[in-house]
């Protein structure tokens, strides 16, 4: 029996999770994060006339597929049948715009980084992906604003807004009042106390609108990188001591 021939998206998308795979680290940063590398850099044997070429909001979409493919049937493994859902995924984004796509684009970075504090009971994880988000910011935002001025730190931004509503305690599973005690004892006791030290400075945001403001002020620049990194230690203990260590089932995922 002959070869399934691939179609011309099918090629297209096996590009794209040929050059993922080649990057192979789970944390490398994009250029810039809300972007991704342009895929004809990449010679994964396929023939270059064959395939499209993307524009940067289409390689986002591809992007954002490969997230909710993963998410559904696993990673991919070269199974045809995997690169026919990632296609159904892109047609549903079709109409999507790049503002959406990018927040989930950093949700779903954030949430590995709270995934791989847990694998790893580190804090390095969330702390690799604030220095990847800072990078960002430093290559797309606009050169005559500062990263604390309105719009200088996008993907920190973006990033922040992710985190605050996971911690907001709004969604469909309330956070225990416990949780403001247990949260920093686990944090202390799985990732140390330096993180321990940052949590108990902004554990407030788990707290009434009042602790809130107080955990989102001045001290989010006397922490520095720490501070979205100390909100990924919080959400990671959470999923611990209430998810059962399930991520994606514990933190709301992109509406």
């Amino acid at each position: 029996m002959g070869k399934k021939q691939q179609s011309r998206g099918q090629k297209r998308a096996a590009k794209v999770a040929a050059r993922r795979k080649k990057v192979g680290r789970p944390h490398e940063p994009l250029r810039p994060v809300t972007t991704l590398p342009g895929l004809d850099t990449w010679d994964d044997g396929l023939d270059p006339a064959q395939v499209e070429e993307l524009q940067p909001v289409d390689e986002m979409r591809y992007a954002v597929a490969e997230i909710r493919t993963a998410r559904a049937v696993g990673p991919y493994d070269g199974n045809p049948e995997w690169l026919e859902v990632l296609e159904a995924s892109v047609a549903a984004l079709a109409e999507a715009g790049e503002d959406d796509l990018v927040v989930e684009i950093i949700d779903d970075r954030v949430r590995r980084a709270v995934a791989d504090t847990l694998a790893s009971s580190s804090p390095e994880p969330a702390r690799e992906e604030v220095r990847c988000l800072v990078a960002s910011d430093g290559e797309t935002a606009p050169a005559d604003l500062a990263p604390d001025e309105p719009g200088g730190a996008p993907a920190q931004a973006l990033a922040f807004a992710v985190l605050l509503g996971w911690l907001a305690n709004n969604g469909p599973r309330p956070i225990p009042a416990t949780a403001r005690t247990r949260v920093p004892e686990w944090v202390r006791s799985t990732l140390g106390d330096g993180p321990a030290a940052a949590v108990d400075r902004v554990i407030g945001i788990l707290g009434s609108d009042a602790d809130r403001a107080e955990a989102i002020g001045p001290v989010a620049e006397e922490l520095g990188d720490d501070y979205l990194a100390a909100l990924m230690w919080i959400s990671a203990g959470l999923v611990a001591l209430y998810g059962d260590g399930a991520v994606d089932d514990f933190l709301p995922l992109p509406a």
